[in-house]
């Protein structure tokens, strides 16, 4: 698609618009298929070419399902001429810069030989920077993101036998399976979030790289005892504990096993946890994979904080849960506000809602709540839905029948659930390619 020409057809206008080029079309159309419910479908160059050229016939009946759920508009339209004036597409400066490193980065690795280290180098630097970017970037941009850049390695995949790139190749595919799985579970897919996270640690296997089995692992632990088996999550931990590697993999696996235990009520447990979860972040800080990328591979102690809270919370411990959650939001709070975490930070204002309201606080519950019901839906994740769900109905026991803050509290849990991500987007299941 050569910028400097008039676009042909309003497809070739989206698309241009998007800054998408011919290859990258191809490999959008792909994961737009999957979205869709269409199954991992490809297209060929040649047929987005004559889609592009303005003088295409009408497709086939699948491929006009994918452009229409794809691109919001119907085939006729899409294949039609291009409009005077496309809405909704003015850039800033910033995103002009963004978009077109992007480009070049794209462009780049297609072009370089599967012998050229440079491709791979682009590939693990476009990983790192989605794992860090993942703390403040809505889960639908990133799922994109991430489905680009796992396609490109499975395509440089098959462009080479070496061993040695091949093996950096997987650790780039687990890398970005694991941040799928982790954007699956925003979106409300645990299914598909455990199919990626089973990915993530099979690649791990693959090239035997101990950090990265477990943070899969507690990637499983975690959308497990999220889907109501706190036994099966207890187990996955454990196992996974005997190989991670100390500090930072096994203080991530205490935590999450922690939440686990409290979900079938072994509090002596959790405690035990707990507190090897705080010794192992004492190790920490020398992981070359999880402590030096960071971001979503990261974790400290205002995770371990937060994951005590809420461990406290399912204990039904309101004075504790209470203690831990305002620890944890002290912790974050010392973390400059563009890189600061802000699901950890507003589950941990959920878990003090809930905390307080256990105590029978039900004035120092709204107020808690209060940072968290402001927020644009496009980051209410199924966390932080399930997490006021859970103080909805606690609000709606005998306990509290006839309060007017508990009701108050009642409507607001139903207004936030009701625009959360998984209840507001269509977005289909992600193949894992384990």
């Amino acid at each position: 698609m050569a910028a400097s020409k008039t676009p042909r057809s309003r497809l070739e206008q989206l698309a241009r618009a998007s800054h998408l080029s011919l290859n990258a079309f191809m490999r959008e159309y792909c994961s737009q298929a999957v979205r869709a419910g269409e199954g991992e479908l490809h297209v060929s160059e040649r047929t987005v070419k004559r889609w592009f050229s303005g003088d295409a016939p009408t497709p086939q009946a699948v491929s006009c399902r994918v452009l229409e759920h794809w691109w919001q508009e119907s085939v006729e339209r899409l294949l039609g001429p291009a409009e005077l004036a496309l809405k909704g597409t003015a850039v800033t400066e910033e995103e002009l810069v963004v978009n077109t490193g992007r480009e070049s980065v794209e462009h780049a690795i297609e072009a370089a030989s599967a012998l050229d280290p440079s491709a791979l180098e682009h590939l693990y630097s476009a990983a790192e920077y989605a794992a860090q970017a993942y703390y403040v970037t809505p889960a639908l941009p990133m799922l994109t993101d991430l489905i680009k850049l796992r396609n490109t390695v499975y395509e440089q995949l098959d462009r080479t036998h070496k061993p040695r790139q091949q093996s950096d190749l997987y650790l780039v595919a687990g890398l970005a399976c694991g941040l799928l799985s982790s954007v699956s579970w925003d979106l409300g897919h645990a299914e598909v979030a455990q199919e990626q996270a089973r990915a993530a640690h099979t690649y791990g296997s693959v090239i035997d790289h101990p950090s990265l089995m477990a943070w899969a692992r507690a990637l499983q632990v975690t959308v497990a005892f999220w889907s109501g088996q706190p036994r099966r999550a207890a187990n996955i931990a454990s196992a996974a504990l005997g190989a991670a590697p100390a500090g930072t993999a096994r203080a991530r696996l205490h935590s999450v096993n922690a939440r686990s235990l409290a979900l079938i009520g072994a509090r002596q447990e959790v405690e035990i946890e707990l507190s090897k979860a705080a010794d192992e972040l004492d190790r920490a800080g020398g992981d070359t994979f999880l402590d030096e990328i960071g971001g979503e591979l990261g974790f400290d102690r205002s995770r371990r904080g937060l994951c005590a809270g809420a461990a406290y919370v399912a204990l039904g411990d309101g004075d504790r849960a209470e203690t831990e959650a305002m620890a944890a939001l002290e912790l974050f709070s010392q973390f400059p506000e563009e890189s600061r975490w802000g699901a950890g930070e507003l589950g941990a204002q959920i878990d003090l809602g809930v905390a307080r309201t256990l105590r029978g606080d039900l004035a120092g519950a709204e107020d808690a709540l209060l940072p968290v019901l402001d927020i644009d839906p496009t980051r209410r994740t199924e966390a932080l839905s399930r997490r006021m769900l859970a103080l909805g109905r606690l609000v709606g026991t005998a306990r509290y029948r006839g309060s007017t803050e508990a009701g108050r509290l009642g409507e607001a849990v139903e207004d936030f659930a009701a625009s959360s991500l998984a209840r507001t987007t269509s977005t289909k299941a992600i193949m894992s390619g384990e």
